[in-house]
């Protein structure tokens, strides 16, 4: 290192002075030597010794100076008092001097001497009281030093005490600091702004200002605190430096924050659920994701378009979209990063036609960030599915609701013109177009009935759409069967149990039961058909029965006879009653099965409906 010119002229200066002053010793001497009276050697070089020694000493301590490892502003300091008090000292004995010379004329050589001691007691008093204050100092530093030496000795984090000249320099320690760091300058290189000269960290610490940042660590795999306290001495710039592993709060609080991220996806699959068009899903996704992941830009690619976006007006990253495999779902690791011009782009396949993108500026996304984008995509994916089949249901509804008009005002009214019709020609026809006229009759009746039927059959598919009720069901099993009676007066129907008790239902229950009490006459090939009806609480349900001595049902066709168009061989009807009943009766929650067993012997068909609460 350069030695700079401000100490070489100070230390030079301290050596000058005492080469200078030993010249008035030696001139001493060799007058008393040469000149009479001549004086002994030995006695002359005894009475100035101490000014030669002084001489050398100042000699000497300039050399001293030069050679210390001390910054140069305690050289220049050490230079300037030499010389002060030089100056001080030779201004007292010229003013004496005077004095004795000029205005009194007469020399005392003995007060001069006593002066000199005077003056050489306020030097000494004012080098005491320097040295006593230095003392005190250096004894509050190590009191200092001792007490947080004990104070943190057993701390686990790692502290120091720093001293700032040229460079921090640890002063004392903490095991945990000796074992674990050996070059603080590296660590105090981290701070910002440092770049190696250490006077941005100095300035702060002197003003009294604590300095904080965080540290890779010496491998950097750690998170560390590092702290640096100034303590307030006279001399120089000193540091508490405490160092605190933090990676594991810091691990704990990465992993609070992907569980808040995963609890805030929660609800957004609850807020998802309550959208109403894809548009509203697009952007309640993009602000779901605004927390989730925190992007600089974002955006929703459906079908080639950009849907919604956020910061962007295009997508992020075609290329991406392009690579993803047709039908790739998040659960198929279907989401890719991909650096873009300087930004890292977050590709999450939404189903096999649409993508969610996300892109962050100089950073990369963490593994719960993506984690969090691909639940974010699973959820909109779900929701344009239920919105697809919701609007598909929709649909499905108003041509059904289309038919059933058509069938309950154009055709039935058609139906009932026919017969209105035929019952005027009953009496402007003769006795060959009879028969003719009695088949246009039942031919339009049996219309009316499989109008009636397929009313009923599109009002259960509308299923959902149904508003149902709480019905009293004696009333309802009782019209049913008194209605039976009168279509069918040959067989006998036997109810055995009034069935007070409220079920779940709507204006179709009669349906179900008209329709069983017809099928059980009507597939009945006996001379005598018997029909029973009869009923049973179960739970929280009612299982009403409705058995007939006719030929029965197979086993192997127990669960084939609801199906849409079974019928007998032997059967006129359509092949739709059964089916019928079974959609009413699960559109109340309950069951319409064939039973093991019949108490007369034909088929029982048991419906299971539930109470109304």
């Amino acid at each position: 290192m350069a030695v700079s010119f401000r100490r070489v002229t100070s230390a030079g200066l301290v050596s000058a002075l005492g080469v200078g002053l030993l010249w008035f010793p030696l001139l001493d001497i060799l007058d008393d030597w040469t000149n009479p009276p001549h004086k002994p050697l030995w006695s002359t070089l005894f009475e100035n010794s101490p000014g030669l020694a002084l001489a050398l000493t100042l000699v000497v301590g300039g050399l001293w100076l030069y050679t210390r490892d001390w910054s140069d502003e305690y050289v220049v300091n050490a230079a300037k008092w030499s010389l002060g008090v030089l100056v001080a000292f030779a201004v007292l004995l010229a003013w004496v001097l005077g004095i004795q010379q000029f205005v009194q004329n007469d020399l005392k050589p003995y007060f001069i001497a006593l002066d000199a001691v005077v003056f050489g007691g306020v030097v000494a008093l004012g080098i005491g009281i320097y040295d006593s204050r230095r003392r005190r100092n250096e004894s509050e530093l190590a009191l200092e030093r001792d007490r947080l030496s004990a104070l943190y000795e057993n701390a686990e984090d790692a502290i120091a005490t720093v001293r700032f000249d040229d460079g921090p320099v640890v002063e004392s320690a903490n095991s945990a600091f000796r074992e674990r760091y050996d070059d603080i300058a590296a660590i105090l290189s981290e701070a910002p702004g440092v770049n190696g000269t250490y006077d941005s960290l100095a300035g702060p610490l002197a003003d009294g200002d604590a300095v904080e940042f965080e540290w890779d660590g010496p491998d950097g795999d750690r998170s560390l605190l590092v702290n640096a306290t100034p303590i307030t001495t006279a001399n120089a710039v000193r540091a508490h430096v405490r160092i605190a592993d933090i990676t594991e709060q810091k691990h704990l609080a990465r992993e609070s924050a992907a569980r808040e991220r995963l609890e805030h996806l929660h609800r957004v699959a609850s807020d998802l659920s309550a959208a109403d068009t894809e548009n509203e899903a697009y952007d309640r996704t993009l602000n779901a994701l605004r927390t989730a992941v925190g992007f600089d830009a974002a955006c929703v690619v459906a079908e080639g378009d950009v849907v919604a976006a956020r910061g962007t007006r295009d997508a992020l990253d075609w290329e991406s979209i392009d690579r993803i495999q047709p039908g790739a779902v998040p659960t198929d690791g279907g989401a890719t990063t991909r650096q873009v011009d300087g930004a890292t782009v977050l590709t999450v396949p939404v189903g096999d036609d649409a993508v969610l993108q996300a892109s962050i500026t100089d950073d990369e996304f963490e593994d719960s960030q993506v984690t969090a984008a691909e639940l974010l995509g699973t959820h909109l994916r779900e929701t344009r599915k239920r919105l697809d089949r919701e609007a598909r249901l929709r649909d499905q509804h108003e041509r059904l609701e289309l038919l059933a008009r058509t069938f309950r005002h154009d055709l039935l009214n058609d139906v009932n013109v026919i017969n209105a019709r035929a019952t005027v020609l009953e009496d402007h026809v003769d006795d060959d177009a009879t028969d003719y006229l009695d088949t246009l009759e039942e031919r339009a009746d049996d219309m009316e009935d499989r109008i009636e039927t397929m009313r009923s059959l599109m009002k259960a598919v509308e299923g959902e759409h149904r508003d149902l009720d709480s019905l009293a069901l004696a009333p309802v099993v009782k019209d049913a069967v008194d209605d039976a009676r009168d279509t069918y007066p040959s067989a006998a129907f036997e109810l055995d149990t009034p069935l007070p008790a409220d079920v779940v239902g709507d204006d179709l229950l009669p349906d179900v039961f008209q329709n069983l009490l017809a099928n059980a006459v009507e597939h009945n090939d006996t001379d005598a058909p018997r029909v029973r009806v009869s009923g049973e609480r179960a739970d929280d349900a009612v299982v009403v029965t409705v058995a007939d001595n006719g030929p029965g049902v197979p086993p192997e066709r127990r669960d084939a006879v609801f199906d849409l168009g079974e019928k007998g061989v032997e059967s006129g009807g359509t092949g739709v009653g059964l089916n019928l009943c079974h959609r009413i009766v699960e559109t109340y929650g309950g069951s319409l099965t064939v039973a093991d067993d019949a108490d007369l012997g034909g088929a029982a068909f048991r419906v299971r409906l539930p109470l109304s609460d």
